[in-house]
């Protein structure tokens, strides 16, 4: 079952922007004896914005080119990436005052930093680790029972026991994939369909594309058979991320991916996948 609010979903984003809008509001209320609620939550918005701008931008590049890599490549990439996120949302902060004052955009004062702008920016600083601590607990969620496997980390989660069924044999919930010197997190809940080619094996997520060095078959082992089903000799699809399924003839079916990816099924799925009618009789 996904939750409504896990790290990197939507919801947490907005839950988390309205959090900060509603900080920021509150504290311009209650600090400035001279501000009245419009101008707090005029405040509040504007500070606001430069996270929306920026903040999901921050996550991406902290979990795709930070995460995992050496501590000096982390210590320099956070310094370039706290500095820029700092300075940019000051300079958006000042743009969106400057309008909201019924000045032009285009044409504001740059003063040199003052005391309020140097503890604007480590507000900034604050925002993006903030953001960045979020952005590692995104990537490196602890789950139990690791295990290396043949070339990248496999990590299984106990499924449930059913009363009605016997115990299944553990399946994979994350996989680290190996991208050239690195070695990449994959939350298996967020893999949208997985192509076969020879010994390799194309993984597409929501966000991108990983080569992974490891068969079709190899992979099909280690997926949810309730959730991942092999539509295709060279395919394999997650059945919670197909969005819609067309008929393309001959007994096939064009499957639309939330990644916005179409798959061909082959002609038997229907019919491996179509349920058994009853033998009772009366």
């Amino acid at each position: 079952m996904r939750t409504g609010l896990a790290l990197g979903s939507r919801a947490f984003d907005m839950l988390a922007v309205a959090v900060i809008g509603c900080a920021y509001t509150v504290t311009i209320f209650v600090a400035r004896d001279d501000t009245n609620l419009g101008a707090a939550i005029v405040g509040g918005i504007a500070n606001t914005v430069p996270v929306i701008l920026f903040g999901g931008l921050v996550r991406r590049l902290v979990i795709e080119k930070l995460v995992g890599r050496g501590a000096v490549r982390q210590t320099l990439g956070h310094a370039v990436l706290c500095t820029a996120f700092s300075v940019l949302s000051f300079w958006v902060l000042i743009i969106l005052l400057g309008m909201a004052n019924d000045a032009s955009p285009f044409a504001f004062e740059v003063k040199p930093f003052g005391k309020g702008s140097a503890w604007q920016l480590l507000e900034n600083a604050t925002t993006y680790a903030v953001i960045a601590a979020l952005s590692y607990l995104q990537a490196w969620r602890p789950v139990p029972n690791a295990k290396w496997a043949t070339g990248e980390l496999e990590v299984t989660l106990p499924a449930p026991p059913s009363d009605r069924e016997v115990p299944r044999k553990r399946q994979a919930s994350r996989h680290f994939i190996r991208s050239g010197e690195d070695i990449l997190p994959v939350d298996v809940s967020r893999v949208v369909c997985i192509t076969g080619a020879d010994d390799y094996s194309d993984v597409a997520t929501l966000d991108r594309n990983n080569l992974v060095r490891m068969t079709l078959a190899e992979f099909e082992k280690t997926l949810d058979t309730a959730l991942f089903v092999r539509v295709h000799r060279s395919s394999i699809v997650n059945v919670d991320l197909i969005e819609r399924a067309e008929p393309a003839g001959g007994g096939r079916m064009l499957l639309h991916m939330a990644n916005g990816q179409t798959i061909q099924s082959s002609r038997d799925l229907q019919q491996r996948h179509r349920p058994s009618p009853s033998n009772g009789k009366g």
